[in-house]
């Protein structure tokens, strides 16, 4: 049999189980076990310069239903600094921040960083923020995959589409308890590895695993816009910067001039997932051109801002451009099925051949 089967994933449009099948799994504890949290380390930027006095928070998704609240995870005792969104660390001069003990995380919850505020070299910036998604709370609470995590625009992007489904702005991101839920939102979380090296903060044009092409230009285009608000600082008033007030007029929650402006750019994001054929080429202009902190970017405005994935089988052939059947399991994977097989079908749900290519 010679065949080439290639998929595209729309996330902003996809279903929990679609978005997170092409995933890169997290090995998980039994839930509700909780742990001591190991050594985070990481450092955050705006584009390419650091940012200071930042905010770093660690987060898990709630599972009291979707659209529901983000819960803490950082221990305020031994921190020494809270606020109505949790306790926090701060970055130093360099960017640089350390979480030590200070945190426990749930067997099953799916974690994520969010930094806020700071100064990227410009001045404070209170509308700066950004994401990375470290994914589902490993045996033992020790991110031991992740020795170093870059938080950036570019992982704010993928943070933002990977979990769009589950999201309504950066602090409320959830799903319901239920077994296929927590799945669902388990798959979501790691698709994100799927787009963005966490350790360099630096999109990816290929997967991990080798068969999915990811559009690296629009990822980095979309990090473009989001740093013509980060790399600037409040206003003397201490209100938004020009660039930042102009993302957040296009960047709302429903996409209109009427809509909920964000007051920061990781909701930002998120809002531009939910919303991505809206405001295209507005958005498209505050990207900077060629002189921009992440490159290669796009050349001309895209159609839409929808993030896909191209997925190959790995078949092999090059005249086969058929379509092909899609089955997702229990486990939320998606499994491509051979047209030829489907064809040699002998009773429903029944095959004479086995030829199927896990996504």
């Amino acid at each position: 049999m010679r065949f080439r089967k290639q998929m595209s994933l729309l996330l902003l449009c996809a279903t929990a189980s679609l978005l997170g099948g092409c995933g890169i799994g997290t090995t998980v504890p039994a839930a509700g076990t909780t742990y001591t949290g190991a050594v985070l380390q990481g450092k955050l930027y705006g584009g390419q310069q650091p940012i200071a006095g930042a905010r770093v928070y660690l987060l898990a998704a709630g599972v009291g239903g979707y659209g529901g609240a983000s819960v803490s995870l950082l221990n305020a005792a031994v921190t020494g600094n809270a606020d109505s969104v949790g306790a926090y660390v701060l970055t130093g001069p360099t960017g640089s921040f350390t979480i030590s003990g200070d945190y426990t995380c749930t067997g099953g919850s799916q974690v994520y960083l969010y930094a806020l505020g700071g100064n990227p070299g410009t001045g404070t910036n209170s509308a700066a923020a950004t994401m990375a998604l470290l994914g589902g709370c490993p045996a033992g609470g020790k991110f031991t995959n992740i020795p170093l995590v870059t938080m950036n625009e570019v992982s704010t992007v993928a943070a933002a589409y990977a979990v769009a489904g589950y999201a309504t702005d950066a602090l409320h991101i959830s799903s319901s308890g239920t077994p296929l839920a927590k799945t669902g939102i388990a798959n979501a979380f790691a698709n994100a590895t799927n787009l963005v090296d966490l350790g360099l903060g630096t999109s990816l044009a290929t997967t991990p695993g080798g068969n999915g092409t990811v559009p690296q230009t629009e990822i980095n285009t979309l990090a473009d816009i989001l740093a013509s608000c980060v790399n600037t600082s409040n206003t003397s008033t201490g209100a938004a910067s020009a660039s930042c007030s102009a993302l957040f007029a296009l960047a709302t929650s429903d996409g209109t001039s009427t809509g909920t402006q964000p007051a920061e750019t990781a909701t930002a994001a998120i809002n531009i997932a939910h919303h991505p054929a809206l405001n295209v080429s507005a958005l498209y202009a505050m990207n900077g051109g060629t002189t921009s902190p992440f490159q290669p970017i796009l050349a001309v405005p895209p159609n839409d801002w929808t993030v896909r994935l191209a997925f190959s089988s790995g078949y092999g052939g090059t005249n086969d451009e058929q379509g092909h059947s899609l089955a997702v399991d229990g486990s939320g994977n998606i499994w491509a099925v051979e047209p030829y097989c489907q064809a040699a079908m002998t009773a429903p749900q029944v095959y004479t051949c086995v030829a199927s290519s896990q996504i």
